[in-house]
Parts: C-alpha cells; structure tokens; sequence
C-alpha cells in the first residue's frame, strides 16, 4: 500500500506542477478568449484529476497508516491529514473558481492571484513530502 501512496504523490505533484503551467498559460492573456476557453477545458480535467489523486494520496496515506507501524497518535501524521484535506478543499472551492474567473474576464491582480494559488498547492505538497520523509516527532 505504501507504494500506491507513494506513487500517487509523485503523479499528485506532476499534475500540480502541470496546473501551475496552465494557470501561467492562461494569465498570458486573461480574458475571454477562443485560446483560453480551450487552456480552460484542459484545466479543469487536469484540476479534476489531480483531485481524484489527491483524494488517493489521502485514502492510502490513511490506510498505510492502519496497516503499518505508524499510528495515528502522532503529530507528523495529523500534520499530513490536515494538509492532504485543506489540498483537496482548496482545489475545489478556491482555485478552480479563481481559474473560471481568470479566463472569463480576468485583471492583473486576479490572474496573479490565480497561479500564486496554484504554486501555493506545490508548495503544500512538498511540505506534505517532507513530513512524509522527515517524520518528525
């Protein structure tokens, strides 16, 4: 199980990467656009998937947890959980309205806003790598 998790957070920080790239292509030109309606469409699948992997990331996290010899009295763990949650809330209810706004008729602050968000979520997920690494006590 441990290898699923790992795989997917591997797959999880590609496609995080990958959403970094479209919210940089679509603020090259932020308004509606025929370009953009298409770099919009391929967001939201990319955004899509990396849900669903977020939400694996999070399932087989929980359940190497059960299964190995970590428990889940510590801290590193609930540190891990709390992020993979906020991830997956943030993705939804955050980013994706953000990138809708971006491409329909987006300004400078909001399109800048929008691929700050989307390098926020890198950035929590190497946070979640390294407490998956570290484990610290």
């Amino acid at each position: 199980m441990s290898m699923v998790h790992i795989g997917a957070s591997l797959l999880l920080f590609l496609l995080a990467m990958i959403s970094v790239a479209f919210s940089v292509l679509i603020a090259v030109k932020p308004a509606a656009d025929p370009a953009n309606s298409v770099l919009l469409r391929k967001a939201n699948i990319a955004g899509l998937v990396e849900s669903i992997v977020a939400g694996v990331v999070l399932f087989s996290g929980l359940i190497a947890v059960f299964m190995g010899p970590s428990s889940l009295s510590y801290p590193w763990v609930w540190m891990s959980l709390m992020i993979m949650v906020f991830y997956i809330v943030a993705l939804v209810f955050v980013t994706k309205p953000a990138r809708l706004v971006v491409a329909r008729h987006g300004s400078a602050v909001k399109t800048g806003m929008q691929v700050i968000l989307q390098i926020g979520h890198v950035l929590l997920i190497l946070v979640g790598f390294s407490l998956m690494l570290l484990k610290p006590v």
